[in-house]
């Protein structure tokens, strides 16, 4: 079905017999979009770069389970939508997490990008800012999914090493704003943070991981 040919497509086997369809996979991956965003700024210390992201759709979805999460929105983007739209393969893979004052996790969501462009055959539906984004209705099975402009901001980012557990990117979380805020250049949000996956996403081997923090220039006005 739709979610085990992206599965196919984010995973690769460790097995030798399995080399060509490990090379194949990891050729799809070099065709696979990335979210539009450059480099301002190097924090060297901690490897944190600070980053203008570009607005780009996404397809969102709030979950529980990571794995039903990615279900869902990988069935949306292989055509399990109202018009059977189809979106290329996209990375990386992100998930926000909101907090609260105590900086309790009170909601989850993942997200994917929908890709550089859209096919004439989709719909127009507004996000809540009530820009116009182009991206299929969703159907039955994919009804928790919502399309949205993401980006249009500056983000403090930093690798995350090993399992990508919500304790190791709070602890990454904690180290971008001590060091973002040293700076006295930026503004740290402190509502949520992010983690997104890059790579094969169903594999033994180590995924890139990042988490990202949305921060704010201060503008000293002369």
């Amino acid at each position: 079905d739709a979610f085990r040919r992206r599965r196919r497509l984010l995973s690769s086997s460790s097995s030798s017999n399995n080399n060509g369809r490990r090379r194949n996979t990891e050729l799809e991956l070099e065709k696979s979009y990335e979210i539009p965003q450059s480099t301002v700024l190097r924090l060297e210390k901690h490897d944190i770069d600070i980053r203008v992201v570009e607005p780009h759709a996404v397809a969102i979805t709030p979950y529980e389970n990571r794995e039903e999460g990615l279900a869902r929105l990988t069935m949306y983007m292989d055509g399990e939508n109202a018009t059977g739209e189809q979106y290329p393969p996209t990375q990386p893979l992100t998930m926000r997490y909101a907090l609260d004052e105590e900086e309790t996790i009170v909601g989850k969501t993942m997200e994917l990008y929908l890709g550089p462009r859209v096919a004439e055959t989709t719909t127009t539906t507004n996000d809540d800012d009530g820009v116009v984004v182009l991206a299929a209705k969703t159907n039955e099975k994919t009804r928790t999914i919502s399309t949205r402009i993401a980006g249009g901001e500056v983000m403090a980012v930093m690798p995350l090493v090993g399992m990508a557990t919500e304790d190791a990117a709070r602890k990454c979380r904690d180290v971008i704003a001590r060091e973002v805020e040293k700076t006295g250049a930026f503004r740290v949000d402190r509502s949520g943070f992010r983690v997104s996956a890059f790579g094969p996403m169903y594999s033994l081997k180590p995924r890139n991981n990042e988490v990202s923090v949305k921060v704010t220039p201060i503008i000293v006005e002369k």
